[in-house]
């Protein structure tokens, strides 16, 4: 049974998420068209009001606003107060899995606090590139920077097996990590080119990878990249079924768009694999990444010999 102070913590938590989600739609909405993340302040888009603190207050301002704007009623997207819950969640998830069922140490709180801020990052890439089909460098390279520097200086931040004692041990497993994820995705992106004749992967799936490799480690990459497309295998096949849908009501075929985003899916298996991955590793992973280094170790010594 979960205590009052956990539960308590978890509100805080969810708090603080929803206030960084609510940063996270300023970025969203500005970074792709380099506007200033602190200049002007949240407004009205139509009539150009500013938001009230009381407004601005994440998920409860836009339901007592009822979703439009309080000076000329111009209706809010839901959008905006989802990410806020999201990333709320997000962060209770993380809380319950690295502090309630993990620790209270002070190393606990601190790869907490390194995995929200991986969350932040991941959420603001992932709903650019839904929009915009980009992934900018101010997310990804900011975040490659923000993960190798913590992941140095709290090189016990990391997952195991990559927890660290000293900080040129924890820089190394970032570097590492994101070169191990830039490149799994440039090769994928390359091999895709020959296949298909076209552009099968953008650049920013390559920096984003390599931005989630700095911060976990080369570990947990390929099983996020499999991960990634079994998840991304869902949109076309929803895709696919409504255009049967309408097809079939209404007589009339659409085409689906066949461009398909893989930011978000890279962003949701590596999230997904963070969460469970204490149990993923000693389960699964510990035992066949063991196989795959004796195996290697004796091709090598084959080789060699």
């Amino acid at each position: 049974m979960i205590e009052a102070g956990y539960i308590l913590g978890g509100l805080w938590v969810f708090a603080l998420g929803a206030t960084v989600g609510s940063f996270a739609n300023v970025c969203i909405y500005r970074i792709p068209f380099q506007k200033s993340l602190i200049w002007p302040g949240s407004h009205c888009p139509r009539c150009y009001s500013a938001i009230s603190a009381r407004d601005n207050v994440p998920v409860l301002g836009w339901i007592l606003l009822g979703g439009r704007c309080r000076s000329c009623s111009l209706p809010i997207p839901a959008r905006y107060p989802l990410i806020e819950f999201l990333s709320g969640a997000l962060f209770v998830a993380v809380y319950f899995a690295e502090l309630v069922y993990g620790g209270l140490e002070p190393k606990d709180f601190s790869r907490a606090g390194y995995h929200f801020l991986l969350i932040s990052f991941l959420i603001v890439a992932t709903f650019i590139d839904y929009d915009y089909r980009i992934i900018p460098d101010a997310i990804t390279v900011t975040g490659m920077i923000v993960g190798l520097g913590l992941g140095t200086l709290m090189p016990w931040a990391r997952p195991s097996p990559l927890e660290a004692t000293t900080a040129w041990e924890g820089f190394r497993i970032g570097i590492t990590g994101l070169l191990v994820g830039g490149g799994i995705i440039w090769a994928i992106r390359i091999f895709g080119r020959i296949l298909f004749r076209k552009e099968a992967m953008g650049f920013g799936d390559v920096t984003l990878m390599a931005m989630i490799g700095s911060f976990l480690g080369w570990q947990i990459l390929p099983p996020a990249v499999f991960l990634a497309v079994l998840l991304g295998l869902i949109e076309p096949l929803v895709k696919s079924v409504r255009m049967l849908w309408i097809l079939i009501v209404h007589g009339k075929f659409r085409p689906v768009d066949s461009e398909i985003p893989f930011g978000p899916y890279l962003s949701m298996a590596s999230l997904l694999l963070t969460l469970g991955w204490p149990w993923v590793w000693k389960s699964f992973l510990a035992n066949y990444y063991r196989q795959l280094g004796e195996a290697a170790s004796f091709l090598w010594g084959a080789v060699g010999g």
